[in-house]
């Protein structure tokens, strides 16, 4: 067993796909193949279940992966900790979340642990358009202007109450809420402008009887169970189980979020925490809330 057939053991998992782990590491596809083969025979057992050209990990595959995906990122640390003496500088990082609060703790989390250097401050108050030239990384709702968007999850926007509330549809109309009780964050909130976008466009005014300019709050007044309101898919996923949801139709209720930043070129930490950023919203897309 060599580093090599580890190394390409973890894309393949990470992508669950041939063709994409040999783009990724610049190999054909048959090496690929070849390498996590003799890597199976080595151990003696299948790591992966084959669908079509789709490659999930099977009970063994994860149970070995948990140990070799650790045992590459200790040693990338050790190379980077000792390559070229070593470097105690502190890099400051700013981060603008205008979306997704409920990331905050795992982002703060993930960057302690794999970037000791770096000197993280976090903002989520709403700021003007010109001073978003502070911030190293935006998380937004909406594409900015004159600055690099990489979209980094869609989810979509269910309605959800208290199963003590009363209500129990799976499927409801913009038009059905109306007539209902409902709680939302304050009107310059992003996700509120992103509903009341939707409801505008079908010319539906809605009656907000709770609001509040936190989401947190916001989360707490719906578990209280007094009303209705919007619960998106992923960044709200926390949200206690108590909670029913119900999605709108015939158009679903979706938005985009967006990674920006002011940065045409991003430095070498830079682009290491965009990419980490990245990863972890990729991660939080795999576990959505589901009806």
């Amino acid at each position: 067993m060599n580093l090599n057939q580890l190394k390409y053991f973890v894309v393949v998992a990470n992508q669950e796909s041939i063709t994409k782990a040999a783009s990724i590491l610049y190999v054909s596809q048959p090496a690929v193949s070849k390498t996590i083969k003799q890597l199976e025979d080595e151990l003696n057992t299948k790591l992966f279940d084959r669908t079509g050209r789709t490659l999930k990990l099977n009970r063994a595959g994860k149970l070995f992966y948990s140990y070799v995906n650790d045992s590459l990122e200790e040693l990338n640390r050790g190379i980077s900790a000792v390559k070229g003496g070593l470097d105690q500088t502190q890099y400051p990082v700013s981060l603008l979340m205008e979306v997704a609060s409920p990331f905050i703790p795992n982002i703060v989390t993930n960057i302690k642990e794999k970037f000791p250097n770096v000197r993280l401050n976090i903002a989520q108050h709403n700021v003007r358009e010109t001073d978003f030239k502070r911030f190293d990384f935006i998380i937004t709702s909406t594409p900015l202007q004159g600055l690099t968007n990489v979209p980094v999850l869609k989810e979509e926007i269910f309605v959800g109450w208290n199963i003590n509330y009363g209500y129990s549809q799976h499927f409801v109309k913009p038009e059905e809420l109306t007539s209902e009780k409902m709680i939302g964050l304050s009107p310059d909130n992003p996700l509120r402008v992103t509903i009341d976008k939707y409801f505008l466009k079908r010319d539906i005014t809605l009656n907000y009887k709770y609001e509040a300019d936190d989401p947190a709050t916001v989360r707490g007044i719906i578990e209280a169970g007094v009303g209705l309101s919007f619960i998106p898919s992923v960044t709200w996923q926390t949200i206690d189980s108590k909670v029913q949801l119900a999605r709108l139709t015939p158009d679903p209720l979706q938005r985009t979020i967006y990674l920006a930043s002011p940065h045409k070129n991003l430095s070498n930490t830079q682009r290491e925490i965009s990419n980490e950023l990245i990863l972890i919203f990729l991660s939080f897309q795999r576990s959505e809330l589901k009806i």
